[in-house]
């Protein structure tokens, strides 16, 4: 039966239109998180004139840079269905050895390609822990947190790493068409993933891993290693984040990025990537980012302390979990649904069948000709 003829048995039998249905909710999905941030935006504009102002904005794309390039990677982790744990302290840890080593050399392309190599070789190891060894990925970068972190207090005795050389220093300050460096790093970042998981072979291979494991084995993929790449791909933005902390501050600094992770895990939930793997897109964690960051600076320019800002984004992280797990489970539900529906509609079209064999005067969905019969009549 050809899917025409499926969909007009549908329409007969009043099933639902699934099809419109799900492009709706679709639709809805991918635009409630930009419409909140727009409003949010209007709302924190008028209320507070110094919002809307360039430096203002300026500085809230400064403050999201970190965030925003730990969440892309974040999200490829977290589409496979891992987590990764370990982006605070790692690149806590990868900022101070990187101080240490521009400190040491004077040379900033050194200290940088150590911090390359280093985020490289933390990928890895979560890689090769969870592929290898099938340690579930929360206990495997909760240990690697433990461990990154340990080390960067030990190298510094709880202190921070100053006396970086003047020419590194000119990177904090340096701008292009207004916007600070680190900014357009953000962007090259965000680019650069978007088109890897939009565009490439490998980027339906992570949606397909994180949505049904067993199904993509037996197509094919080698889920070993699309599990080893997005750790790889996370240890990546794990480095340029730690190389982004030592530009801003000038300094390594073993303590900072405490609650990075639970906040790149709260900016790709709230984006609408989904925690169970399988769906979700590094452009929904930009939006997911940028209403994370702007909710933060408005908290800060009406004089809410730290420690509450905090407890928002930890609301606002619990949330979007419980509306993510909503969803999932409305989802299951409308596939039961739908289900249902296209069984009753196989069942009354083979009873209908059924009939016409045993009464040839039975007719199944035969079109009525209007034209027809009146010239039959009028014959």
């Amino acid at each position: 039966m050809t899917m025409s003829a499926l969909k007009g048995i549908f329409r007969q039998i009043g099933a639902p239109r699934l099809g419109q249905r799900i492009q709706l909710d679709a639709l809805v999905d991918k635009t409630f998180v930009p419409a909140v941030l727009v409003l949010l935006v209007v709302y924190l504009g008028s209320t507070n004139p110094e919002f809307l102002s360039r430096m203002n904005i300026t500085n809230v794309l400064t403050q999201a840079s970190i965030l925003a390039i730990v969440s892309f990677g974040m999200t490829f982790v977290i589409i496979a269905g891992q987590l990764d744990l370990s982006m605070g302290s790692a690149s806590a840890l990868i900022s101070v050895l990187g101080a240490m080593v521009i400190v040491r050399t004077g040379s900033g392309v050194q200290g940088v390609m150590v911090c390359l190599l280093l985020g490289l070789l933390i990928g890895l190891f979560n890689g090769a822990v969870v592929t290898l060894l099938e340690v579930p990925s929360f206990i495997a970068t909760l240990g690697t947190m433990i461990i990154a972190s340990a080390i960067a207090l030990a190298l510094t005795n709880g202190g921070v790493v100053t006396g970086l050389p003047a020419g590194f220093r000119t990177l904090s300050t340096l701008r292009f068409a207004g916007l600070p460096a680190l900014v357009w790093i953000t962007v090259a970042v965000f680019l650069l993933l978007s088109w890897l998981q939009r565009q490439t072979v490998f980027g339906y291979q992570v949606l397909a891993v994180g949505g049904n494991r067993e199904a993509a084995r037996l197509s094919g993929i080698s889920v070993a290693r699309v599990t080893m790449l997005v750790f790889l791909i996370s240890g990546v933005t794990i480095a340029l984040a730690g190389i982004a902390l030592l530009i801003r501050v000038q300094s390594g600094q073993p303590n900072a990025n405490a609650t990075l992770a639970l906040e790149a895990i709260a900016a790709v939930v709230v984006g609408g990537t989904s925690l169970s793997g399988g769906r979700g897109s590094v452009v929904r964690t930009l939006w997911g980012v940028l209403l994370i960051a702007v909710l933060r600076n408005g908290l800060e320019i009406s004089g809410v302390d730290e420690d509450y800002k905090n407890i928002v984004v930890g609301a606002v992280l619990i949330l979007a979990a419980s509306v993510d797990f909503l969803r999932r489970r409305l989802g299951r539900a409308r596939h039961a649904s739908s289900t249902a529906a296209e069984s009753d509609a196989v069942n009354n079209t083979a009873a209908a069948r059924d009939a016409a064999t045993e009464d040839p005067t039975v007719e199944v969905c035969q079109p009525v000709n209007a034209d027809a019969d009146r010239h039959s009549h009028s014959a």
